[in-house]
């Protein structure tokens, strides 16, 4: 078959990945399991506002940024995607390297582990020494490295401490932006927005941003499903129609089960030699894991 021809036959690709097509079941299986940014407008705002922090002259009250969800619903991988950017800037020489730092706040966390993950995000020494002296060490590495944005993971976990911790770990991120003039993006769940809410300064300080829940019938998310579906690499055209929508609503409940389940079934697809995904097939592979779940 000619590249013309091949370029025809696979049209329903995404053209990235037509020449994948034809090759053995192995490498698409790889192909799909591979992770990718699929741009959707929430999302993309998230990233586009977090790079508009990292370039923001420094002021004496920095801006910062909440972004919460339900979990699965792709908060870190808005998190990667802006990293990914912002490394491609940095390596343009279009922004002062060293500019971000990300962290994921630990299962349980206290002023302590804070800075200790601080330091970690920044392949800093973590010694074990009394909390000034990290606190030291923290403000004199960020300054020394010009830090305009510390991006914080999994915020909620602040919550599975005490009251009187949870404040002392909120103060220590007002006291950080304020000492060094920089931006905090948090990530995490409703409890997150919750936490940033009842601290009337944090309140004032940090712009919240809710993912919205996807819904079947919204234009982006329909945009969506096609753009992932043209990024499996099958040698059939699959119908994002209604019913795909509706039956991907039912099964999966945020996007990311929902990415998960077209990816299962597009791996399926390719062991069978249906090349295609279809309603049926969707529901064959909850009813098959469903199965298994219960032992049946």
């Amino acid at each position: 078959m000619s590249q013309t021809d091949t370029c025809g036959a696979f049209d329903h690709l995404d053209p990235s990945m037509r020449h994948l097509a034809t090759a053995d079941d192995a490498e698409r299986l790889r192909a799909i399991e591979s992770d990718a940014w699929l741009p959707y407008p929430p999302g993309e705002a998230v990233v586009e506002r977090l790079l508009e922090l990292v370039r923001m002259p420094k002021r004496v009250r920095m801006p910062s940024l909440l972004v919460y969800a339900p979990p699965n619903s792709g908060k870190t991988r808005i998190i990667r995607r802006f990293l990914d950017l912002y490394l491609e800037e940095e390596a343009r020489q279009e922004i002062e390297p060293g500019s971000v730092v990300a962290i994921q706040a630990p299962p349980t966390v206290d002023e302590k582990r804070l800075y200790l993950e601080i330091l970690r995000g920044m392949q800093a020494p973590m010694p074990d020494v009394t909390v000034p002296r990290l606190r030291a060490m923290v403000v004199r590495h960020m300054e020394a490295r010009t830090v305009r944005l510390l991006i914080i993971d999994e915020m909620q976990h602040i919550l599975d401490q005490r009251a009187s911790a949870q404040q002392i770990v909120l103060n220590t991120l007002k006291y950080l932006s304020n000492e060094l003039s920089i931006a905090v993006a948090g990530f995490g769940s409703g409890e997150a927005r919750a936490l940033i809410k009842a601290d009337e300064h944090l309140a004032q300080r940090f712009e919240i941003v809710g993912l919205p829940r996807w819904a079947k019938k919204e234009r982006w998310v329909v945009e969506l499903v096609r753009e992932r579906v043209a990024h499996l690499p099958l040698r059939k055209p699959t119908k994002v129609d209604k019913a795909l929508m509706n039956t991907l609503h039912v099964l999966a409940g945020n996007m990311g089960a929902m990415f998960a389940l077209l990816e299962k079934a597009a791996k399926e697809a390719i062991r069978t030699g249906t090349e295609c995904i279809t309603v049926g097939l969707l529901e064959q592979i909850v009813a098959q894991r469903e199965q298994v779940e219960h032992g049946l």
